[in-house]
């Protein structure tokens, strides 16, 4: 499974609340670099194995589930950088074997020999490691909107989705709103994801929560704190989930649990521009 979007922003939160919700084990995820979205699902324990850049907290810390996960060895970890997650991806976009990057002088050949290894032909003056075809069987992303027939928009970066929708078998989207096709056509630079990549689109207002949709709601710091918080122990993580994934009637039972007063904050100053 890969997830799109990047730190805080974008993160496609409905679906990983689903996908917990539903018990799913064993997951092999392959993240853009992000925060809660990876890490609830890891915490929750759905995955068994993880090839990522980084998942953090940024200012708010490390990631918890995260680093307990890997620090128990409850999943397995394989470190990549930045250039190795693209060329695997334009890779299984493109339906090669691998893809090339400069050898940027790191460990990572050391660290994860199944990822990194010496290019089998050399040219030029720098040189130059394989990285295998990155292919996920679903991908999982965030758009601001979309029409009826899947293109999805972004008033903001588009971070690794494109790459990561070309390269994976399927595409599940959620977007905060629902437009005419004619709105999309009107604003068609905005078309980062078009509907020839996308399987199905979940229409679902705050499914980035309590992370940032871009140009309509800021991230809630005050829930990525408690998130972090409520990894102090197993039970207070189990309260967590309880109260947010489980002990409620799905993302409307949610975002009543997070409360208008806290939705209207985050929204604030955040409204949609006039993008056409």
């Amino acid at each position: 499974i890969g997830i799109g979007g990047w730190i805080f922003h974008s993160q496609p939160m409905a679906l990983i609340r689903g996908i917990v919700r539903r018990g799913l084990k064993n997951l092999k995820l392959v993240p853009a670099p992000g925060s809660i979205a990876p890490d609830l699902l890891i915490a929750a324990g759905c995955v068994s194995e993880t090839a990522c850049v980084f998942i953090s907290f940024e200012h708010l810390g490390l990631a918890p589930g995260f680093r307990k996960a890997a620090q128990s060895g409850a999943i397995k970890v394989l470190e990549m950088d930045g250039p190795g997650i693209a060329a695997g991806l334009r890779a299984g976009a493109c339906d090669l074997p691998y893809g090339l990057i400069p050898d940027l002088g790191t460990d990572l050949p050391k660290v994860n020999p199944d990822c990194y290894r010496k290019a089998r032909v050399q040219e030029g003056g720098r040189p130059l490691l394989e990285v295998p075809a990155i292919k996920p069987d679903v991908v999982l992303l965030h758009g601001q909107r979309s029409d009826d027939m899947g293109n999805l928009q972004y008033f903001g970066a588009g971070f690794f989705d494109m790459l990561l929708a070309q390269a994976a078998d399927k595409v599940i989207a959620t977007v905060d709103k629902l437009v005419p096709q004619s709105t999309v056509r009107s604003g068609a630079h905005l078309t980062k994801v078009p509907s020839a990549l996308v399987d199905a689109v979940v229409v679902s207002p705050y499914g980035a929560h309590p992370g940032q949709s871009a140009g309509l709601y800021g991230f809630d710091e005050k829930h990525l704190k408690s998130y972090v918080r409520a990894h102090k122990s197993q039970d207070s993580f189990q309260a967590y989930l309880n109260d947010h994934v489980f002990g409620i009637n799905g993302e409307r039972g949610y975002l009543d649990k997070i409360g208008v007063a806290s939705l209207t904050a985050i929204s604030s100053g955040k409204q949609e521009m006039d993008h056409a």
